[in-house]
């Protein structure tokens, strides 16, 4: 059975690498990332939230949903060959909706 994946992003900043690009590359950086997750199938499932204020790790966290656990894989390479972890410094975690029989079953 085929089940939608949440990512949680959480994202610490970005690199020296980053800021060494010119503003034409960051433009053409940000649209091969935004091409690589349109073409896994992704969507953002939150806003972006600021959480710079409540902690000493992380700027800013968001959530990614896809259709299937092989689509969150196509977009974790179509990003990487994008250089998305060369510029940006973050953490992410899957999972899938908790359902009753799911919950009922880890008691």
């Amino acid at each position: 059975m085929s089940r939608k994946i949440y990512k949680l992003c959480l994202i610490r900043g970005y690199t020296e690498a980053y800021y060494q690009l010119s503003e034409e590359e960051k433009e053409e950086f940000w649209k091969q990332v935004e091409s690589a997750i349109e073409k896994a199938g992704a969507k953002m499932a939150s806003p972006y939230y600021d959480c710079r204020w409540s902690n000493d790790k992380y700027q800013t966290f968001f959530i990614m949903e896809y259709p299937d656990v092989e689509c969150a894989m196509l977009d974790t390479a179509g990003v990487e060959k994008a250089g998305l972890f060369r510029y940006l410094v973050s953490e992410t975690i899957l999972g899938v909706e908790e359902t009753q029989e799911t919950a009922a079953q880890a008691e």
